[in-house]
């Protein structure tokens, strides 16, 4: 019961946010969203900073969970692909989860808790982007000589710029574009093969 009155808090947060933006996130909204009491909502968080750090990390989890369980089918450098799409909004639900992920990250710059999650965030997907650029290399599966952790830098970088371009301008970088340009990308360090033409 706990485990799902939590749930119930979580998805509200991410509702609101994804909908009316952070500045409509408050303690009683959340409360009614979740159709849960007050009470509820500061069992699992005793602040607005908190709940705000909690849903944060959910929706941060939720996409990376789903990076990690993308197919490993076919090379390394095809299963990097499909796992940095996961951070784009190419469909609906990673539309609402950017525009959630966009929303908490413009803050982080100014929230320290908030701050502490996003680098967290982006500290562990370099890490896990070089280690895949460095098997690419074991694999054999590259086509020039790099540094994998410089490469992860980069590659973390242009994703996290394409999402922000694609939820603000979305008639300036389309999903087919960005697709496009993430491959190019990724074929100056690897050999992308058949991988290109899958989504």
């Amino acid at each position: 019961m706990a485990e799902s009155a939590r749930d119930r808090v979580l998805d509200a947060l991410v509702s609101i946010t994804a909908e009316r933006g952070l500045d409509q996130v408050s303690i009683r909204e959340v409360a009614a969203e979740a159709g849960v009491s007050v009470g509820t909502v500061q069992y699992y968080c005793r602040s607005k900073d908190q709940m705000l750090e909690t849903a944060f990390r959910h929706i941060l989890t939720r996409i990376t969970d789903r990076a990690a369980a993308t197919s490993r089918s076919g090379s390394v450098a095809q299963a990097l692909r499909r796992a940095l799409h996961e951070f784009l909004p190419l469909d609906d639900l990673r539309r609402r989860e950017c525009r959630v992920y966009l929303a908490f990250a413009a803050r982080a710059a100014v929230t320290p808790g908030l701050a502490e999650v996003q680098h967290e965030l982006l500290g562990e997907m370099r890490r896990r982007c070089a280690e895949v650029f460095a098997a690419a290399q074991e694999s054999g599966e590259v086509v020039t000589d790099f540094d994998p952790k410089d490469a992860a830098a980069v590659t973390t970088a242009l994703v996290d710029g394409m999402l922000l371009h694609m939820l603000t301008d979305p008639t300036g970088l389309r999903g087919t574009t960005a697709v496009r340009l993430l491959d190019d990308h990724l074929g100056r360090y690897l050999d992308l093969g058949a991988g290109r033409a899958t989504r």
